[in-house]
C-alpha cells in the first residue's frame, strides 16, 4: 500500500509491501505516485527491497507540455473571442522556451518559477502575468478536462510579478495632430488609405472612448444617428453597450459618405492597423504613447461634463470604480480651476 505526503515543497511517497517499507522523495505527486505505482509491481514481482532501492528511478513519461497546449490552441482557443490572437501566443511560449519540451507533469513549481524569472528579463510584469494566467489556464484544462496524468496546476504554486503602477499618460491636442499627420489624415476630409482610417478611428477613440478592437467590430448598422449612440454588440466584460456620441463623434462619422449597413466603419483588420499606429507614432516621436491611452484621455475630458461618476461608467463599460479610477487622470492645475470657478 502506497502512501503519499506532502512537505513543504516535495512529495514523500512510502511503500509498504509484505512487511517492508521503501520510501523515496519526489518534486511533484504525479512522480510519486507514478514511483509508487512501479514499486508496487516490482514488490509482487518478488523483487527483494535492497534490489528494488538500487535500481535507478525511471523519468517521467507522458505527454509533452508542448502537444497538450497545441491540443488547447486547436480545440478551445477558437471558441473564444481573440482565440486566433491566443493561438499564436502559445505557439510563441512553444517556441521561445525549451521547458515545455518536457512531459507536463514533470513540470514543476520551481521550473515555472525559473521561467518567470527568465521572461522578466526580456519583457514587462504585466506581459509576464498575461503569459501566466495563459499557461495556468491551459494547466487547469488539461488536469480537469483531459487524461494526460496532471495532478496539480505549478503556475499555482508560484508568485505573480508584482503589477506595474497604472499608465497616466495622456493625448495632448499636439500629440494628435502630430500622430495623425504621419498617418496622412488632414482631419477633415473622408479617410480613403489605412493610414488615414487608423487616424479617423484614434480621434473617433478620443471622442467615445471607446477600444480599439471596438471601434473595428463596428459595422453601420450599428450608428443610430437619429439616437445619437453606437451599439457595441459584444465588449471586452462580454456584455452589449451603448455608447452616446457627441457632436463632434457624429460629425466624424457623417465624414463618411458611403455607409452601407454591412459595411465595417473602419476597414482595416486589426494586425495591420496596429503596425500603421506603431509606425505613425514613432515617426512623431512619440513612441510613448498607446492606443489604448485615447480611453483615458476621453474618459478625463467626459469626466466634468456629466453629473455623476455612473453616466462616466455608463459610457465607458466599467463595472468597477477602481478600474474607472485607472483611466480618470485629471492634471492638478485643472482641478484646481474648477476649485476657483
Amino acid at each position: 500500500m502506497a502512501t503519499i505526503q506532502k512537505r513543504k515543497k516535495s512529495w514523500r511517497v512510502q511503500v509498504r509491501r509484505k512487511g517492508g517499507a521503501l520510501s523515496a522523495t519526489f518534486d511533484t505527486r504525479a512522480e510519486a505516485e507514478a514511483w509508487a505505482i512501479a514499486t508496487e509491481a516490482k514488490v509482487l514481482a518478488g523483487k527483494n527491497a535492497e534490489t528494488i532501492v538500487q535500481e535507478p528511478i525511471a523519468p517521467v513519461v507522458g505527454k509533452a507540455a508542448k502537444d497538450v497546449f497545441t491540443r488547447y490552441a486547436k480545440e478551445v482557443s477558437p471558441g473564444k473571442r481573440g482565440g486566433r490572437w491566443e493561438e499564436i501566443r502559445i505557439k510563441m511560449l512553444i517556441r521561445r522556451s525549451r521547458l515545455f519540451d518536457r512531459p507536463i507533469t514533470a513540470i514543476t513549481g520551481p521550473d515555472m518559477a525559473e521561467w518567470r524569472d527568465k521572461r522578466l528579463c526580456k519583457v514587462s510584469a504585466s506581459t509576464v502575468n498575461r503569459e501566466l494566467c495563459l499557461i495556468s489556464s491551459m494547466f487547469s484544462h488539461a488536469m480537469k478536462e483531459w487524461r494526460v496524468g496532471l495532478t496539480f496546476n505549478p503556475c499555482a504554486l508560484i508568485t505573480k510579478p508584482r503589477k506595474p503602477r497604472p499608465r497616466t499618460q495622456r493625448v495632448t491636442e499636439p500629440d494628435r495632430k502630430a500622430i495623425i499627420a504621419k498617418l496622412g489624415w488632414n482631419g477633415v476630409s473622408e479617410p480613403t488609405t489605412s493610414g488615414q482610417w487608423v487616424a479617423f478611428s484614434f480621434y473617433l477613440a478620443l471622442e467615445t472612448a471607446m477600444r480599439k478592437g471596438e471601434i473595428l467590430s463596428l459595422r453601420w448598422s450599428d450608428i443610430d444617428f437619429d439616437a445619437r449612440h453606437a451599439h457595441l454588440d459584444m465588449t471586452k466584460n462580454g456584455d452589449e453597450r451603448d455608447v452616446p456620441l457627441s457632436k463632434a463623434a457624429m460629425a466624424l462619422l457623417r465624414i463618411v459618405k458611403k455607409r452601407e449597413p454591412t459595411a465595417s466603419v473602419v476597414p482595416v483588420r486589426a494586425g495591420h492597423f496596429d503596425k500603421l499606429f506603431r509606425d505613425a507614432k514613432r515617426e512623431a516621436g512619440l513612441s510613448h504613447i498607446h492606443f489604448h491611452d485615447s480611453r483615458r484621455e476621453a474618459a478625463t475630458t467626459m469626466a466634468p461634463k456629466l453629473s455623476n461618476v455612473l453616466e462616466l461608467a455608463a459610457i465607458t463599460g466599467h463595472k468597477s470604480l477602481s478600474m474607472l479610477q485607472i483611466y480618470y487622470k485629471p492634471r492638478a492645475a485643472d482641478l484646481a480651476a474648477r476649485l476657483d470657478a
